[in-house]
């Protein structure tokens, strides 16, 4: 029996808590299967790699999926069909809405779960516009989703509203110049942009609009749903929801709002006020001047106010005794700034520490710096009395004389008059003195191991307030704490310029440039040897038929001379065979210079490719480079940041050093063959160039239907599929086809590997189309082309791969056949 009750306890944890349901809302779980109707909406919602949900709103709906084992199906809707998907029945839940997108009719809104603020994005060239008055008339792209349009429209009468039906078409149309701008929120956009390597946009942050808030809204037909929803987003804890919103958004880019359960909201609406205490005179924490509560805590209590909607009530006290004395008395409701101490327990509750500060010792300049405060033996010490660190420092540093004083400034006076050695204080409390009054006179001499823990302090009968001031303290953002420090503290720092990376950039650009400059000397040292080359080839060639003349000449001699030459001819006979060889083997080596020379007369497109290449990712390091910098001057540079930046930085220098690595590969002659795949050739080659086309708008679609490995020369075919792509660029750019775009095919054929490259520029004459394989045949002038590409690349197809390469017009263009015997 005790099994079984164990198993069923063990149950219990395992398949969710649904002891806060209602018996027909669990009735109705065990009954039904939810549809959630799931949008595109990166890093809210989308559908992974693994078909399932994820984001930050789905992973809130997966909290309550687990908790009440939850039975659900995803249903794949666009964001501005959602309306229509309720009213036909299709979802039963649509988790991410914005407030008023979907008639209230259709069913019931839940608690609001974020706000998503919104920005204006332009190109970088783009200074025309800076304020709303400049959007008159422009055309600004939006993703049409629900309740963004209407709201823009509805506010900004004066912008002409584009809309797209992705993030991925609305920064298109901005790069493509058909907008003047897009409105986004940068949570959706960020993604988008570093996946692609997109640096060519700006935010305007002068420009921006009101919030979307945004709510898990349920189908009418389904009110126990509702109900359901409702109460499991009131179970997720105020951790749980933070680590989520960290784990998918940076900090300013969103805002999590508080959710209350209901009995904290009936509670606020009967309160008319919360009765405040507070220290009158702490500065720069807080202080009461003129019967107004003002400081670093005061400004943390008008944050608090507002996101509880009850007037905090300023209860006047005339010492930080008396506040206390009011707390036991229950005078206040909360004490705004206290630590949590044994004594201050019996008649207290303490939410979570929202400042935690070090403790220091004040003294005068002369004093050196002091390591070990327990060598200060028989030194007078003040610290202000009834604050919770007297107790503590007099307990835990026996040999100082703990003096009590009323007030810090008045501590401070009594060391500069040196009757005492030192007072103790934060030091914001000092930072703050030292700019009043005590500059120049005063110094920071040593500081405690311990540090003050700041909560806010509620009575101790009431519960519900304690949770409610602990909700609205782990709400607290870091860019919320430093600009209310900043506005009472001026601190200065030291702006720094890393000179050390300043220098590596530049040596490594000195470096590229060399490397150009090395490459184009090499270039032009090889052309002289090879135009030599060239020069010999065609004298041999001319003066080759009159040798064979003169030999023909020589054998059609005489019988009777030929039978005395006997043992002549015989000599010549048996030496024809290693002339021939020799001969072929001089031929093979001429071959060998004209690839190496097809190659070379490349090699001007070829750095203009690389050049391609490295742009981009020498733009995005120099991005990455000054995102770095702007972070470190606003002291927000912090570890997962750096290594986000280190991880993006590594890619692209990966792909520049792939690029100089494959440059290299093309233009090192084959020794031997070894075995390749067809794809990878084909690939390797695209990527050499794939930048170069892409500035030239020209598509390549590949279709590799099968992947054969292959023996031979892989850079060789590279050279030839390079020469039929170059061919093709060459063909757009001069017919100036619009959208132009080369197709790779490939198919096994029996015995041979079938490679066919078509294009759409308009074809080859048919008057000269069958001599595009000649040598030095070419439509090109003298400075674009040698017309050995083709030439060459049916030496490489048909005499090294013992294969086959032709061309024929198709209907839009131009198409080579390469055929490879797979063995």
């Amino acid at each position: 029996m005790r099994f079984l009750f164990a198993v069923f306890i063990l149950f219990s944890i395992l398949y969710g808590d649904t002891s806060d349901l209602t018996k027909e809302e669990k009735t109705w779980i065990e009954n039904n299967k939810i549809r959630i109707g799931l949008s595109e909406l990166y890093p809210l919602t989308h559908i992974n790699k693994d078909h399932q949900m994820d984001g930050f709103v789905s992973d809130l709906l997966k909290l309550i999926i687990k908790k009440y084992d939850l039975k659900t199906t995803v249903v794949s809707v666009k964001q501005a069909s959602i309306p229509l998907a309720i009213k036909e029945n299709k979802i039963d839940i649509a988790p991410l809405v914005a407030g008023n997108s979907v008639e209230n009719n259709l069913g019931v809104y839940s608690s609001e779960i974020l706000q998503i603020k919104r920005v204006l994005f332009v190109k970088k060239e783009q200074n025309k516009i800076k304020t709303l008055d400049d959007l008159k008339n422009k055309k600004v792209a939006i993703v049409n989703q629900l309740g963004a349009i209407p709201d823009i429209k509805k506010n900004q009468l004066e912008i002409k509203v584009e809309r797209t039906n992705n993030m991925k078409e609305s920064v298109q149309k901005l790069l493509a110049g058909d907008v003047d701008a897009l409105i986004a929120s940068p949570i959706i956009i960020q993604e988008y942009l570093e996946d692609n390597l997109i640096v060519d946009l700006k935010a305007i942050p002068s420009i921006s609009f009101e919030p979307s808030k945004m709510f898990i809204f349920t189908n009418k037909k389904n009110p126990l749903l509702q109900s359901i929803i409702e109460k499991g987003l009131n179970s997720i804890s105020i951790k749980e929801e933070k680590e989520l919103f960290d784990k998918w958004f940076l900090k300013d880019l969103a805002t999590l709002p508080i959710i209350f359960t209901k009995k904290e909201i009936d509670y606020l609406d009967k309160k008319s006020h919360i009765n405040l205490c507070v220290d009158p005179d702490w500065m720069p924490y807080e202080k009461i001047e003129n019967h107004k509560h003002i400081g670093i805590v005061a400004d943390y209590m008008k944050d608090f106010e507002k996101k509880i909607g009850v007037p905090l009530k300023l209860v006047e006290t005339k010492d930080w005794t008396q506040s206390l004395e009011y707390m036991k008395e229950k005078k206040c409701d909360v004490l705004s700034f206290v630590m949590n101490i044994k004594s201050r327990q019996g008649y207290m509750n303490f939410t979570k520490a929202y400042v935690n500060t070090p403790l220091v010792l004040v003294t005068k300049r002369n004093v050196s710096f002091i390591n070990d405060l327990q060598s200060l033996k028989d030194k007078k010490i003040g610290i202000q009395k009834n604050f919770a660190y007297n107790e503590i420092i007099r307990r835990k540093y026996p040999n100082l004389q703990i003096v009590d004083v009323n007030h810090l400034r008045e501590g401070l006076k009594k060391v500069e008059r040196g009757e005492i050695f030192g007072q103790v204080t934060t030091h914001l409390n000092v930072a703050y003195a030292f700019q009043e009054e005590f500059y120049g006179s005063l110094q920071i001499a040593g500081k405690f191991d311990e540090q003050w823990h700041l909560s806010v302090g509620v009575r101790k009968d009431d519960p519900i307030l304690l949770n409610i001031f602990e909700k609205v303290v782990d709400s607290i953002s870091d860019e919320t704490k430093q600009s209310i420090i900043n506005k009472w503290v001026s601190i200065k720092y030291e702006k720094s310029i890393d000179y050390k990376l300043f220098w590596s950039i530049i040596t490594f650009l000195f470096f590229i440039l060399l490397l150009i400059l090395y490459t184009y000397i090499l270039q032009r040292r090889y052309i002289r040897k090879l135009t030599k080359v060239k020069e010999e080839i065609e004298l041999l060639n001319s003066t080759l038929e009159e040798k064979v003349q003169q030999r023909t000449q020589e054998l059609e001699l005489s019988n009777k001379e030929l039978k005395l030459k006997t043992s002549e001819l015989e000599y010549l006979n048996n030496t024809l065979d290693i002339r021939i060889k020799k001969e072929i083997d001089s031929r093979k080596k001429q071959e060998q210079l004209l690839i190496q020379q097809s190659k070379l007369a490349e090699m001007g497109e070829m750095i203009s490719m690389i050049a391609h290449q490295w742009k981009q990712p020498l733009s995005a390091l120099g991005t990455i480079i000054q995102n770095i910098h702007l972070r470190h001057s606003l002291k927000k540079l912090d570890d997962e940041y750096i290594d986000k930046q280190r991880i993006l930085s590594n890619a692209l220098t990966e792909k520049m050093s792939k690029t100089i690595d494959d440059f290299r590969n093309f233009f090192k002659p084959n020794k031997e063959k070894q075995y390749f795949s067809i794809k990878d050739a084909i690939d390797k080659t695209i990527f050499l160039i794939d930048d170069s086309f892409k500035s030239n708008s020209i598509k390549i679609e590949c279709q590799i239907a099968n992947d054969i490995i292959i023996y031979g020369f892989e850079s060789e075919l590279s050279q030839v599929l390079l020469n039929i792509l170059t061919n093709s660029k060459d063909a757009f750019i001069e017919n100036k086809i619009n959208e132009p775009k080369i197709v790779i095919k490939t198919k096994k054929i029996e015995t041979h590997m079938k490679i066919l490259v078509s294009d759409n520029a308009g074809g080859i004459s048919n008057s000269i189309i069958n001599k595009v394989f000649e040598p030095y045949f070419t439509t090109k002038d003298s400075y674009n082309g040698t017309g050995l590409g083709l030439y060459m690349s049916k030496i490489i197809i048909e005499q090294n791969m013992q294969g086959q390469l032709t061309v024929k017009n198709n209907n839009q263009g131009v198409e080579f056949s390469i055929y490879i015997p797979i063995k």
